[in-house]
């Protein structure tokens, strides 16, 4: 565990040593596909619990909504 945080702390203190241009590139080029998955898999999870929750569909529903 010491050598990936040995590695982190290289690594943030290279990123926090560029000039600004270059950290927001690097930070877009991570944070942009990172926030997109997390957001991908946050929506997958809510929809598989929606799908468990569900209403289900009853034998005597004839669609006026009551």
């Amino acid at each position: 565990m010491s050598g990936v945080l040995a590695w982190w702390d290289s690594v943030e203190e290279w990123l926090t040593g560029l000039p600004f241009i270059p950290q927001l590139v690097m930070f877009l080029l991570i944070a942009i596909p990172l926030a997109t998955a997390i957001a991908f898999g946050v929506n997958y999870l809510v929809g598989k619990a929606f799908s468990v929750f569900a209403r289900r569909d009853v034998g005597d529903d004839h669609g006026l909504g009551i």
